[in-house]
């Protein structure tokens, strides 16, 4: 054969090996490809407020930022344990997401005393006139299931005048009606707790302002008030210590029952908290105070990227203060906050946090000439300030360098936004 075809011939099988090797190749690939096994990860989020069939039966959510997922469904759809479907409340689900919950459903006048109730019919749930106070009666249960004690005969101290016999107590609990000299039954709410030394306590119910009341020197105070309607209500708590500064906002929320007095006691307010620095330099203590109920521990929160926590204690006048070594944290803006802990009867028991307050934590750092961004010094932080801070952006002015790093930036910016008034 000529040399050419022979060339030739070589060239067309190495044409031909080459395809049928590709598509071969190519062939198995897709075959193992098809041939590979394949699942399917369901990843569901109980409490995001989207009850996510077939997996979920409803969603809780989050309230009141997320509302729960009940569908259509309400109490009238379940039963009660008479196999009668509920007539009121408001139906729930499980923390779990596989169920309704009933325990808030209730028929009023099916004799049996369901959780919303106070009374069915003749089951007031163990309660009688003798655990409410009184000496003796029966209670009555009203048409919208609530407990009557008009047939209670109210105590009596020696010589028979007529007494305040009571039982109960601790956080929302509720006793029998004290007549005393009054002759009707009223409603009443008793209000104890703790804040700080001879400091006024702001009584709010439903976000007015229906009283204030002066602690002692242990920062315990009582108020008590009549003036209020019975059913659910939302009470609020705040002080202000002897230097000015402000507590949190303490809110409770709970029935208030008719002709009853309801004590509430527990009422801790958090302490108040400031920075006596709002820039240091890396590695400067910073002295975190305020002030909270006398010889306390107190408890302080500093964040970072692992959360650093600080104990101290309050003196007599219930001043306390931590002296801070900033060495521990990044150079950028953290918080303080604090709590107060006491025990009780064996045990201990905390308060809410405080407010959260931040300081600066630089390379350079150090206390503002100009002190709390107020540059013009007219004592506000508004539009003048930001026109001077511009004025001086990128400089070294030693006014508008907040933060004492050598230069006018965005963390000066920053904290003339922390003071910011307006």
């Amino acid at each position: 054969m000529p040399p050419c075809k022979t060339q030739l011939v070589v060239f067309i099988l190495i044409i031909f090996l080459g395809s049928f090797l590709f598509f071969w190749v190519y062939g198995q690939t897709v075959k193992a490809q098809i041939n590979l096994p394949t699942s399917v990860e369901v990843m569901l989020s109980c409490g995001d407020g989207f009850a996510e069939a077939p997996f979920e039966v409803c969603d809780p959510g989050d309230p009141p930022d997320i509302l729960p997922d009940l569908g259509t469904s309400t109490c009238q759809d379940f039963n009660d344990i008479f196999n009668n479907p509920f007539a009121s409340g408001e139906l729930d689900c499980e923390d779990d997401c596989l169920d309704f919950s009933t325990s808030s459903c209730y028929t009023c006048g099916n004799t049996y005393k369901e959780n919303s109730e106070e009374c069915d019919s003749n089951d007031f749930g163990g309660l009688s006139c003798v655990t409410l106070g009184y000496q003796s009666g029966s209670l009555l249960c009203t048409a919208d299931c609530r407990i009557s004690t008009m047939n209670c005969v109210p105590m009596e101290e020696e010589g028979g005048t007529p007494g305040g016999g009571s039982s109960g107590g601790g956080l929302g609990g509720t006793t029998g009606y004290q007549p005393g000299e009054e002759e009707e039954q009223v409603t009443k709410v008793i209000m104890k707790g703790k804040s700080y030394p001879n400091s006024d306590v702001h009584v709010l119910v439903d976000g007015k302002v229906i009283g204030i009341v002066i602690t002692d020197a242990k920062a315990d105070f009582y108020f008590e008030t009549s003036e209020i309607t019975p059913g659910v209500a939302s009470f609020g708590f705040w002080s202000e210590d002897k230097d000015g500064l402000k507590s949190t906002l303490l809110t409770l929320t709970f029935r208030v029952i008719s002709r009853a007095v309801t004590t509430i006691s527990g009422i801790y307010i958090a302490p108040t908290i400031e920075v006596n620095k709002k820039s240091v330099r890396h590695g400067e203590d910073v002295t975190i105070y305020g002030q909270t109920v006398p010889q306390t521990e107190v408890v302080v929160h500093i964040n970072s990227e692992e959360e650093i926590v600080e104990q101290t204690d309050s003196l007599e006048n219930g001043d306390w203060a931590l002296i801070f070594d900033t060495e521990p944290l990044e150079e950028d803006f953290h918080t303080a906050k604090a709590l107060f802990q006491i025990a009780v009867e064996g045990n201990i028991i905390q308060s809410g946090f405080s407010k959260s307050v931040s300081f600066y934590v630089g390379k350079l750092g150090g206390e503002a000439v100009c002190p709390g961004a107020d540059l013009n010094g007219d004592g506000r932080v508004n539009l003048t300030d930001f026109s001077i801070l511009l004025f001086y952006w990128g400089t070294d002015n030693e006014c508008a360098d907040q933060d004492q790093s050598g230069n006018v930036d965005l963390v000066d910016f920053s904290i003339m936004m922390f003071y910011w008034t307006g």
